[in-house]
């Protein structure tokens, strides 16, 4: 019934149906139709904007993550339940690793960036990595091999090693700098 009311609205009115818009509704078709695609464009451009603050913010906040971590993470040493050691040697593992923290620590604030300082820095940084991969091979055979009286001693004189490896670049680089403000 409501199909065929509109199809008989539509013959009676056919000629009205088949003359073409006047210009003046054609204006205003195009005219609206151009402030759509202008609106589509700003927002389309409000949106590019608003993701490149977004990524900014987001590279900003990681970077400030990331700093935050490297200047608060400290390297600590493992716990000792962890690591199988007796109370004993972590005891020493921890007083050497703390002392020569506080070497590194004392040794970057005096430095002075110099050549030979630099080359120094490097020979010691390398020296240290070898000293760190020789004591952690020593931790681990003592986790399976517990209460090797030699290994222990390996152990601890390989820790010693490293602390006084960073006194002796301590003293070179501080003493040096300390000379040369005198």
């Amino acid at each position: 019934m409501g199909i065929e009311k509109i199809k008989e609205v539509i013959q009676e009115n056919r000629e009205y149906f088949e003359k073409d818009p006047s210009m003046d509704h054609m204006n205003k078709f195009l005219f609206k139709l151009q402030e759509q695609k202008e609106e589509k464009k700003s927002r389309v451009m409000s949106w590019s904007a608003y993701r490149w603050w977004i990524g900014l913010a987001a590279s900003v906040s990681l970077l400030i993550g990331i700093s935050w971590f490297i200047i608060n993470h400290e390297i600590s040493p493992k716990d000792n339940n962890q690591t199988n050691l007796t109370a004993e040697l972590f005891e020493i593992k921890s007083y050497y690793h703390m002392e020569t923290k506080k070497k590194l620590q004392k040794m970057n604030a005096c430095a002075k960036k110099s050549p030979n300082t630099d080359r120094l820095l490097k020979s010691a940084e390398s020296q240290l990595l070898k000293l760190d991969f020789n004591a952690d091979m020593l931790e681990y055979k003592l986790q399976t091999a517990s209460g090797n009286k030699k290994l222990e001693l390996a152990y601890i004189q390989s820790l010693k090693a490293k602390n006084d490896l960073v006194s002796r670049v301590y003293e070179e680089i501080c003493s040096s700098s300390h000379l040369l403000t005198q």
